[in-house]
């Protein structure tokens, strides 16, 4: 689910933190950095060294970059999701695995409190509407932005909030660059409190993902609250032509953005200038024994995936200190999860085509194993049992009927957006073709019983759902 991702940032000569000197010092910083980057790792996974480009080569690989000034380009490598959701199920599974109990659709309403111990929460199932109470000795309120929301619940005062909301967006487009991914100087006009205007840069990138690019991201203040936090067209027409103005090659419109990416970010906001956002970099655990006097409480705020699990590492951790039992060594950082337990990816994909019973074509056993890795026979078992599970359910996809009844079965799949949008990739570049929509309905139904008329409102619900309205041309 993680690849290598050659990426590239342009030199030019008359800017100084931007020459070939420079970028030539900055990569092999990098690399002496990230050394043990590659330890452990099989061979297809490893991540290369960095590399000055002539001006030439950094104009190959991108044709549609404004020349004046060029002198070169400095490659690296990074690494990139194919599916974030399916690597965050991972997760999920491999807990499961490990002993954890896992509720899908129990949203916590409450945290349980007597006197200054918090002791449990109250949750309620969202499909059925009942209400739980569920006790423990500890409670980690890893909520994301929604972590002052359950703090303020049991009336916990704070100096600060402990997630101080930014909005950060990325927009799915079709391919622009299909190979390298670019960091380009993007210019904005800001807004300054006094009324004035200055004009002011900051980084994007426009990077290659499967059949499209990712553009972004464009980062702003947000002081509402998060469940209504919306994106309008407007905001998505005036990224794209700062992306245009970064890269005239892209030229970019409405209708070439299949889907809207957004989401929150941590930010330390300043005061005197509300323009610009300062993201948090680091990741916070907080025992709110000591920083509010409410003992059986943790708070655990991330900031990106890169450092996702070194924050649970270090919860965990002070979840042990806090219960005085022994701390045991923490093995997640080199424990493969669910679907990754593959030594060398060629002599795995020598031995699955080896056991292609079902005789699948080539690039849909391809989707299968970047999908689900070294489990991609929970789902060929679907197929070997019935060979009408190996068929597609879009005309132009890979997504196989095996795949949404596995999801179902296995995966807690209880809604038709949890197939389309968090079980498989039907829907996550933008909103699915109405076939494959009307078949995984079907097949949902026939699993757990809808109605047509249940159906019908899954459907729309999961159309609606997509931030923008998309061009009905990509359907």
């Amino acid at each position: 689910l993680v690849r290598p991702l050659p990426s590239l940032l342009p030199a030019y000569g008359d800017r100084p933190m931007r020459s070939r000197p420079l970028l030539r010092a900055a990569l092999w910083l990098n690399d002496l950095l990230s050394i043990d980057r590659n330890r452990g790792l099989d061979k297809e996974a490893s991540i290369p060294s960095g590399r000055l480009l002539s001006r030439d080569d950094c104009l190959a690989l991108l044709p549609g970059l404004d020349r004046t000034n060029v002198s070169g380009g400095a490659l690296w490598y990074d690494a990139q999701m194919l599916n974030s959701e399916r690597l965050l199920l991972s997760f999920v599974l491999s807990a499961a695995r490990q002993g954890a109990m896992v509720a899908n659709y129990v949203a916590v309403t409450g945290l349980i409190r007597q006197r200054n111990r918090v002791c449990g929460v109250r949750a309620e199932d969202q499909l059925s509407g009942r209400s739980h109470e569920i006790q423990a000795q500890i409670v980690v309120n890893a909520a994301g932005p929604w972590v002052d929301e359950v703090l303020n619940d049991i009336g916990l005062s704070t100096s600060a909030p402990r997630f101080e909301h930014s909005m950060a967006l990325n927009l799915v487009t079709r391919q622009i660059l299909p190979h390298t991914a670019v960091a380009l100087d993007g210019r904005y006009d800001a807004v300054l409190p006094d009324g004035r205007r200055e004009q002011r840069a900051h980084t994007l990138f426009i990077a290659p993902w499967r059949d499209y690019s990712i553009v972004g991201t464009l980062h702003f203040p947000f002081d509402g609250h998060p469940d209504e936090a919306t994106i309008d067209e407007a905001m998505v027409i005036d990224f794209l032509n700062e992306v245009n103005r970064a890269y005239p090659g892209a030229d970019l419109t409405l209708d070439d953005v299949h889907h809207v990416h957004f989401g929150f970010l941590p930010a330390k906001r300043d005061i005197g200038d509300r323009t610009p956002v300062q993201l948090v970099r680091a990741e916070q655990v907080t025992d709110e024994a000591r920083n509010a006097g409410v003992e059986g409480l943790v708070t655990a705020v991330g900031v990106k995936y890169t450092t996702a699990r070194y924050l649970g590492e270090k919860t965990v951790d002070l979840v042990f200190r806090k219960l005085g039992r022994p701390l045991p060594p923490c093995r997640t950082r080199e424990t493969p999860i669910y679907g990754g337990e593959i030594a060398s990816y060629r002599d795995f994909l020598a031995r699955a085509h080896r056991m292609n019973e079902a005789q699948l074509p080539e690039e849909t056993l391809q989707h299968l194993f970047h999908s689900y890795g070294s489990e991609y026979g929970d789902v060929m078992r679907y197929v070997q049992a019935d060979g009408c599970w190996g068929e597609t359910v879009a005309p132009d996809g890979l997504v196989m009927r095996a795949e949404i009844v596995h999801a179902v079965r296995a995966e807690m799949a209880c809604k038709l957006s949890d197939v389309i949008c968090r079980r498989t990739e039907l829907g996550s570049a933008g909103p699915p073709h109405p076939i494959a929509t009307r078949i995984c309905a079907e097949i949902m139904s026939a699993e757990l019983g809808w109605t047509r008329q249940h159906a019908e409102r899954e459907i729309e619900e999961l159309y609606a759902a997509y931030p923008i309205a998309v061009p009905i041309s990509h359907l």
